[in-house]
């Protein structure tokens, strides 16, 4: 079976600075998995190349067998903050892109999308009027409208308060699960990596060091045992990169 996405990045630098060196990653259809490693070892970098935001790198990346060049309708991207525009409502922030005409809030796709991410209610409201999760909400949203196959997020749920961010990792599981999209998700938190993969993939400085298999079946009680030994082994591998 071909993976979704199969990556080999043989070299990425910034100038003279390697960044990512011999990185190889696969992801299936429907697959969750998370990065997790120190700041600045090169989990966002390698976001980005997968997003198409940088093309300047040796090596390839390929989606569904096909050579990636530049940015896909095929793959979505949530970064840390909502980026969502202040001047433009909830519904026209979240069809952006769309082609069709009309007013966005009449449109089922997005009518249907809030109503999954629970804000249809605040479907004409603007930016700063929405909480941190509901803005957050809102940039799911926005990022499932090109219904990807793929979805990156690079630290989405950082910025916002425990109890949210649990009822955020959790609306994202349900989302993968309705919608089939796999999810490569950037994330400083072992608690939410173990909770949401099914792998979890240890980056030491520009390389994946450890491929770890989540085996605990869902759905998921966070007071699992098993998740506790899960988020020991990522310890585990964090702590034997930084002993080096």
């Amino acid at each position: 079976m071909t993976a979704l996405l199969d990556l080999h990045i043989r070299d990425k630098r910034f100038d003279q600075r390697v960044v990512l060196h011999d990185v190889s990653l696969s992801l299936n259809a429907g697959e969750v998995v998370s990065l997790v490693g120190k700041s600045g070892c090169g989990k966002s970098t390698l976001l980005r190349l997968i997003a198409g935001l940088d093309r300047r790198f040796d090596g390839r990346i390929a989606l569904d067998g096909q050579p990636l060049a530049g940015v896909s309708p095929h793959i979505g991207l949530i970064f840390q903050e909502p980026r969502l525009l202040p001047w433009l409502t909830v519904a026209d922030n979240v069809g952006f892109n769309r082609d069709s005409h009309g007013a966005a809030n009449a449109d089922p796709r997005i009518r249907s999308l809030l109503q999954e991410v629970g804000l249809l209610d605040a479907i004409d409201a603007l930016p700063k009027q929405l909480s941190g999760g509901m803005a957050q909400r809102a940039a799911i949203a926005r990022g499932l409208f090109n219904q990807p196959r793929l979805l990156l997020l690079d630290e989405p749920f950082s910025a916002v308060d425990a109890f949210t961010r649990m009822r955020l990792q959790n609306l994202l599981l349900a989302l993968a699960a309705q919608h089939g999209f796999a999810v490569l998700l950037v994330t400083h938190d072992i608690d939410e990596a173990a909770y949401l993969s099914d792998r979890v993939l240890v980056m030491g400085q520009g390389e994946i060091t450890d491929d770890l298999h989540v085996a605990t079946a869902r759905p998921r009680s966070r007071h699992d045992d098993a998740l506790a030994r899960t988020r020991d082994r990522i310890l585990d591998a964090l702590e034997a990169i930084h002993a080096i």
